[in-house]
């Protein structure tokens, strides 16, 4: 048996997530290690860093809204099976759904085994249930969605997001900051997520706190927010007033970006939470951790394990966003230049130990090709 492992990933779209950075990061970092990557899925923001990395494409309309349709199974199906007998694919590796219920039917009807990585709790349980009757290995991302998925009877393999250091690193962010119209001087907090869900209604939070410490005398404080989702118009809104009411745009919408390194070296203070986290603290960045579950707050060395354990608001959190608690963690911190230096250090020290992309794709290798031998059948 060829040692190096071909792997279908699928996903919806190439759209920019947590979930389309991480595969991406995988993408780049598997061939180093004998495993070859395949995509398969609608066409995003993120087609041309995959196709740099040299990680082949064959789009196919998975989006949730055409799947829905019934008239679509067969044809998904056909499609995607075509693509796994093409690229002689060894193992089916799913992280969305609908779109890894289609993949994993079209690979059980040909022996190929099927990976499911679960990126949340937000999954209907019936299809973790109908995944997990099909004979789907799982992995969980966090403990959380590890005690999730246990809930449900589904057992799962641990492995959490890593992240490349290659990529994510700090930098001087003078000519960064000089892009967007961002004095040197400035103080700067960048929000990096999609504009849904809870995730808005944070964004939206923070907003609302700058406001009110530029009021409380923080004249040189400036939100850059990064991303894009169903409720960007809303963000943009409240984003146009206070710029109107203050006289001064401090408030700058920059959309989906697919560099994030610079915007994340930019600030003083990062907002966010799951990967944007991990990227953050490994670019060396203090982080004030808010996501879907709710509020965690500052993240730094007598934190890291709990924000862990929460994920970092995005899976669990502390308690329920609130402005007024934001705008008190962050002029705590913003006004303690030594402190956010200390903050950054020691966030990038224990992401470095702990997240490195390298180790997590070693992990999943181990696991493809134990997922390969023990397949019901060969093939040629």
């Amino acid at each position: 048996m060829n040692d190096r492992i071909r792997v279908l990933m699928v996903m919806d779209s190439l759209s920019v997530g947590g979930t389309e950075t991480y595969v991406l990061s995988l993408a780049k970092v598997f061939p180093r290690i004998g495993v070859q990557p395949v995509y398969a899925g609608a066409g995003g923001v993120m087609y041309e860093p995959y196709a740099r990395a040299g990680c082949p494409i064959h789009v196919v309309d998975l989006a949730a809204g055409s799947l829905l349709a019934p008239e679509w199974q067969e044809p998904v199906e056909r499609a995607l099976a075509q693509i796994m007998r093409w690229r002689r694919i060894d193992v089916v590796h799913v992280h969305q759904t609908p779109s890894g219920l289609y993949a994993a039917k079209a690979a059980g009807k040909l022996g190929i085994p099927v990976v499911f990585t679960v990126h949340g709790a937000y999954y209907p349980a019936e299809q973790l249930r109908s995944l997990a009757d099909s004979g789907a290995a799982f992995v969980s991302v966090s403990r959380p969605v590890e005690a999730y998925l246990a809930r449900q009877g589904i057992a799962s393999q641990l492995i959490p997001n890593g992240v490349d250091a290659s990529e994510f690193y700090p930098e001087p962010s003078a000519k960064a900051r000089e892009s967007i119209g961002i004095s040197p001087d400035a103080q700067v907090i960048v929000y990096a997520s999609r504009l849904a869900w809870d995730k808005a209604s944070a964004c939206l939070m923070l907003i609302r706190a700058a406001c009110a410490l530029r009021q409380g005398g923080m004249g040189r404080l400036r939100v850059v927010i990064a991303g894009d989702g169903n409720q960007y118009t809303a963000v943009k809104e409240l984003a146009d007033a206070v710029n109107a009411e203050s006289g001064d745009a401090f408030v700058q919408m920059v959309g989906n970006q697919t560099e994030m390194r610079r915007f994340y070296n930019m600030a003083d203070v990062v907002v966010g939470t799951g990967r944007v986290a991990l990227e953050a603290m490994t670019c060396g960045k203090p982080v004030l951790a808010v996501g879907n579950h709710g509020y965690f707050g500052l993240v730094h060395s007598d934190t890291h394990e709990e924000a862990w354990k929460c994920y970092f608001g995005d899976h669990d959190s502390r308690e329920r966003p609130d402005e007024r608690r934001m705008a008190e963690e962050l002029a705590a911190v913003l006004g303690d230049p030594r402190r956010l230096v200390a903050i950054g250090e020691a966030n990038r020290a224990w992401a470095l130990s702990r997240f490195d992309i390298q180790d997590k794709a070693v992990r999943l290798k181990e696991l493809y090709r134990s997922l390969r031998r023990n397949a019901p059948k060969e093939r040629g």
